[in-house]
């Protein structure tokens, strides 16, 4: 795991109030309960602080999975290479 999958996964560990084994790339807000409308404002906060980036409105309501965050990070030159 990467040092910036890490620091996701901690992330969404705090923010989301899951347990280690729902930090999966296919989970979203259909298998993670506490990742509604509320839950993603607080992602967003947590990802700004956490790497800097900020994300806008349309970006937060296309995120179906952990995946996508990642995929949205990377695009924005963020590693989650090993």
């Amino acid at each position: 795991m990467s040092p910036n999958d890490v620091k996701l996964r901690n992330l969404l560990i705090d923010v989301l109030l899951i347990d280690e084994d729902q930090y999966r790339d296919d989970f979203g807000p259909d298998e993670i309960s506490s990742w509604d409308s509320v839950g993603m404002v607080e992602i967003a906060v947590a990802v700004e602080q956490q790497f800097g980036y900020m994300l806008a409105p349309d970006e937060m309501v296309n995120l179906r999975s952990i995946g996508d965050i990642k995929d949205l990070l990377r695009s924005q030159g963020i590693d989650f290479a090993e």
